[in-house]
């Protein structure tokens, strides 16, 4: 199968999405629904959802970039290599950039705002996807140069209150660092699994019953499963999100029956409506919530994202109406970049730039989304001057 344009809408849109809730965030003024739900609220938002997506686009992306490695000629080993390497650029990302923000500004060894500048440009160092033909010379001086400044950064770091200040610690492992762990679980069973359907709704099942079971165990008070322990259960939640992306990557190339492309629309439906009425069934044990979670948060995301999903595929394969989503294609192409650009901007302006009426009710929404619309443009020109990330 070729390229599939309706994933890189979906991946674009994510993304596009993800800048816009976590700069709306800071808006005042706005209905429940805008933010993110209470871990005890027993409920979940449509900002909720946004990470969930974020790791179904990595399931939907994973058997792709693996089977494009094994027909080149990888063997199983290297790929797993790849993976880890991966895994490990994407927690430590995380861990930096949640320290990032945990800062003690006052007392940290050298302002805040030149740390995390310098934080990101070491990240663009060391990940971007050199040119070939500048040579191998530059590329490896100037990863080493970014290694050598991230080592640095966690010598100049401070945080805590005068008097008991420490360095940087793993307090939690960030949105990168979560999808890396997801990312680490899903992929290394579909590089065992490969292109089988079974074997991959098998493995899906068996982490859902997997943590179904330990957040039983949990909710025992069970010594095992308390404190740090017991908050990793987590993981094996996203993974379960990733494998749904896996599985529907697989169900647009194996359950095709036409040449119009509504056999894969009716397959993504039908993981849609087992998913709403699985979460259904388990809402009374266990909840819904994002923070903590919950099994039913992540079939209902699954749900959603599959109907998102669908919609756009049947807009842009079947109808072939795709022009509208050009301005998502930076972020569908350059999705870390992305994601990052943010945190520069707030790094070097700071989040004081705006007059207060654009931090409030309709004027700050629509602030939101000019300067989400920003960070897609501001995305594009840096491609166009060979910034390009890759873990």
């Amino acid at each position: 199968m070729g390229r599939i344009q309706s994933i890189d809408v979906f991946r674009g849109l994510t993304i596009f999405v993800m800048i816009f809730v976590n700069d709306v965030a800071g808006v005042s003024g706005l209905p429940d629904w805008m933010y993110h739900a209470d871990e005890d609220s027993n409920k979940m938002t449509f900002v909720d959802i946004v990470f969930p997506a974020f790791l179904i686009i990595v399931g939907m992306s994973i058997p792709l970039a693996i089977n494009r490695r094994l027909d080149q000629g990888a063997t199983t080993l290297e790929v797993a290599k790849h993976i880890l390497i991966r895994t490990v650029g994407l927690i430590i990302l995380g861990v930096f950039m949640v320290n990032a923000g945990e800062m003690n500004q006052e007392a940290n060894l050298i302002p805040g705002s030149w740390w995390k500048v310098l934080l990101y440009l070491s990240v663009i160092a060391i990940w971007n996807q050199y040119p070939k033909d500048q040579g191998k010379t530059l590329s490896l001086t100037l990863r080493a140069v970014g290694i050598v400044i991230l080592i640095a950064l966690t010598f100049l770091y401070r945080k805590g209150e005068p008097g008991a200040l420490i360095g940087m610690t793993l307090s939690w492992w960030g949105i990168l660092g979560l999808i890396g762990w997801a990312y680490l679980i899903a992929s290394m069973i579909y590089l065992i699994a490969r292109e089988s359907l079974v074997a991959n709704i098998a493995s899906m099942g068996i982490l859902m019953m997997l943590a179904l079971g330990l957040i039983s165990l949990k909710m025992q008070h069970i010594a095992l499963l308390s404190g740090w322990a017991g908050n990793q259960i987590g993981h094996i939640v996203h993974a379960v999100l990733v494998m749904a992306g896996i599985l529907m990557t697989l169900l647009l190339q194996k359950g095709t029956y036409d040449h119009s492309g509504k056999a894969q629309l009716r397959w993504i439906i039908t993981l849609a409506a087992i998913c709403f009425i699985a979460g259904y069934f388990l809402k009374p044990l266990f909840g819904v919530s994002k923070i903590g979670a919950t099994p039913s948060w992540a079939l209902y995301s699954i749900a959603w994202c599959c109907l998102v999903f669908a919609l756009i595929h049947w807009v842009v394969e079947i109808k072939k109406i795709g022009n509208w989503a050009d301005f998502l294609k930076p972020a569908g192409m350059n999705p870390l970049l992305t994601y990052i650009l943010p945190f520069i901007y707030y790094a070097v302006a700071g989040f004081g730039l705006w007059p207060a009426i654009l931090n409030q009710g309709v004027p700050g929404v629509l602030r939101s989304v000019v300067f989400s619309l920003m960070m897609l443009w501001m995305s594009k020109l840096l491609i166009r001057w060979g910034i390009n990330l890759r873990l």
